[in-house]
């Protein structure tokens, strides 16, 4: 299989598997959020919260790193499987046993604690389960990810609803999240062990050390970004009221569900770049450039689109209590081009073995995110903070576009931006002259746009062989006779 249809195979999967889980999260959300109460569910959303906070040290960094090597060399996968998830174990057990001290220091009645261990647990299972899932991506097979994040899904929606219908306790539902991960991570175990062998522990400590210091800079660059997205939340929480938090996060997680696009094909495309880095830089820069183009040609006009339409979107979402939310929605959606890239910025840099450099970035963003965001949250509220996140994820782009322009992969940035900005100005402009209503505007919308990036001749020959090997034999030949 072509290294483009291995591209988009993989993409294919893992956007299916998202889309099937986000849709029965929404409607077993919906049912245990009407069921439980604003009390016990608010018990399982702190369990959940805490528990995905204490899971980041249970990785620190160590999947991507097994990722990128197992990619370029697929005889180390025994070396990096049984070293890999023997710290994995390590570091889940050390972890939960923090979370446990953390939820008995604090003042947390006995259900709350409870269901903190049992969530806790699920989280920390499902952390140790990544070991396997890293061995997919490496071997660039991520139908099996698919699966596992289906069946998680499934499992999860079926065994919130047996506890709506049965009226089970909210103990109960918290052992639906832990028997989805034992689950998970079985099928997991079972899958990697068929194509990949058994899993043998092993004890290697000049290893560990060579692993844990690879990989600690992009432990430290996600705990950095993800504090710096953050920061708006937490201090608009801290300074302003709760209305004003409401409205701010009500645009914050539009823009926020729309993330998984760039997360999905940057999962599909890392062991690609890790391997051409090593067997052709060539074309890794080749890569590199068309993947940031056509995150660009994405991202762009659903920015200019959600400006147009953000009145519509917000009073048909929300309604018209959260009317203050459109100027918000309207600001921070920009920041989401620069999302889409920096995702394959990151990756590109860590396939090159340049994480290191990221770390200065990070924590300069996180710098700026911080006081960016006391002051003008002080000043304008919610719109302070669109402008900073958008601030904020375009600065992250320039730094990592210089790391990666440092080291030889150059791209002129007007040549990615201009033909998809022009072609959505016009989309924009027309939708605003029409003026329809919000799900007519969404498909002409697209159609204006689509007409006018190959009108004004977006895709190049290169843009369009990889088209043409998508497509199958049949249709190529006809395409071929009429050339």
């Amino acid at each position: 299989m072509s290294t483009v249809k291995t591209l988009v195979k993989n993409t294919s999967v893992l956007f299916l598997s998202q889309m099937v889980s986000y849709i029965l999260a929404f409607f077993y959300t919906l049912y245990s959020a009407r069921y439980l109460g604003t009390t016990n569910f608010g018990i399982i959303s702190f369990a959940t919260a805490i528990s995905g906070l204490f899971a980041i040290f249970t990785d620190l960094g160590l999947s991507t790193l097994t990722i990128r090597e197992v990619a370029r060399d697929k005889n180390k996968s025994d070396k990096y499987l049984g070293n890999h998830g023997m710290i994995k174990l390590i570091l889940s057990l050390i972890t939960m046993l923090i979370l446990v001290i953390f939820v008995n220091i604090g003042t947390f009645n006995e259900i709350t604690k409870n269901v903190v261990y049992i969530i806790g647990s699920s989280v920390i299972i499902n952390a140790f389960s990544g070991t396997f899932t890293s061995m997919f991506r490496a071997f660039e097979e991520m139908e099996y990810q698919s699966i596992s994040e289906i069946i998680n899904a499934v499992v999860l929606f079926i065994g919130i609803l047996f506890c709506v219908f049965t009226k089970q306790s909210v103990i109960a539902v918290s052992l639906v999240y832990l028997l989805a991960s034992i689950i998970v991570l079985i099928y997991n175990f079972t899958m990697c062990t068929k194509n990949y062998g058994l899993i043998h522990f092993q004890v290697d400590l000049k290893f560990w050390k060579y692993l844990i210091y690879t990989a600690f800079p992009l432990a430290i660059t996600s705990i950095f970004a993800l504090i710096s997205f953050r920061m708006n939340t937490i201090l608009l929480n801290m300074l302003t009221t709760s209305a004003q938090v409401g409205e701010y996060t009500a645009a914050f997680n539009l823009m926020q569900a729309l993330i998984f696009i760039p997360t999905v094909y940057s999962t599909a495309i890392m062991p690609i770049f890790s391997k051409f880095y090593v067997d052709n830089k060539d074309m890794l820069d080749y890569s590199y450039k068309k993947s940031l183009k056509y995150l660009t040609i994405i991202s762009v006009p659903i920015s200019m689109g959600t400006l147009v339409l953000a009145d519509k979107i917000i009073l048909f979402i929300y309604g018209s209590a959260y009317v203050n939310t459109i100027p918000v929605l309207k600001l921070i959606i920009w920041a989401l081009p620069a999302i889409f890239l920096s995702y394959i910025l990151g990756n590109s840099i860590a396939s090159i073995n340049k994480q290191h450099e990221t770390v200065k970035v990070t924590f300069l963003c996180l710098i700026l995110s911080t006081v960016g965001n006391f002051i003008l949250i002080k000043l304008s509220g919610g719109i302070g903070a669109a402008f900073i996140t958008v601030l904020n994820e375009v600065s992250m782009v320039l730094f990592y576009m210089y790391i990666m322009n440092k080291y030889g992969y150059s791209v002129p940035l007007r040549s990615i931006l201009v033909k998809p900005f022009i072609a959505s100005l016009v989309m924009g402009i027309v939708l605003y002259i029409l003026n329809l209503e919000l799900f007519t505007s969404v498909i002409i919308g697209i159609i204006v746009y689509f007409i006018s990036i190959f009108a004004i001749k977006t895709f190049d020959k290169d843009d369009l062989n990889i088209l043409k090997q998508l497509l199958p034999e049949k249709i190529n030949k006809i395409i071929s006779n009429y050339e």
